[in-house]
């Protein structure tokens, strides 16, 4: 299932409007740190972990979405990932003079608020209250953990207490 927000997030946004407000900025790909970006495609199965600073700083905060595939026909499940798309860790990352000369910049976007928590594991039903600005949903679920890893977690823990008071008796 793809975690891509087709529909939108928000019924008040056309998706061209969503689509603007999710676009990393020409004066953010300006800056001399842009090259820290972490890029996924829509088929990566991985991403850098995101923080509440997500939107605001560029360098470990998470990862940033090339979503060119959809125009070029290219991009594929078969289609291998460029060397520029590979994750490498931040603090292992080298300066790259050139770090987009084989990228369509206006092709670079945050991910919305829903593709996180979609990422996150929270129900389809899940929704932001009202009026809850982007950089509050950003804000809001980094830091987050995976809700479905959660719930294991507490179910084997739980289960391990549950047997060891078992076997007291």
């Amino acid at each position: 299932a793809s975690i891509l927000d087709t529909n939108g997030s928000s019924s008040t946004l056309t998706d061209d409007e969503r689509q603007t407000l999710l676009r990393v900025p020409n004066k953010v790909l300006q800056t001399t740190s842009a090259w820290c970006f972490d890029i996924v495609t829509p088929q990566d199965r991985r991403s850098a972990c995101f923080t509440h600073s997500y939107g605001r700083y560029i360098r470990g905060t998470g990862s940033i979405l090339y979503d060119n595939y959809n125009e070029t026909g290219k991009g594929g499940e078969d289609e291998e990932p460029t060397s520029l798309l590979l994750l490498v860790p931040p603090e292992e990352r080298e300066f790259q003079k050139d770090w987009a000369k084989d990228l369509d910049l206006t092709k670079l976007r945050y991910f919305s608020g829903t593709e996180l928590t979609r990422l996150f594991g929270f129900s389809k039903q899940f929704q932001f209250p009202p009026n809850t600005t982007l950089k509050q949903q950003w804000k809001l679920m980094g830091n987050s953990l995976n809700v479905r890893l959660c719930s294991r977690l507490v179910t084997l823990g739980l289960t391990v207490r549950y047997h060891d008071d078992t076997q007291e008796d």
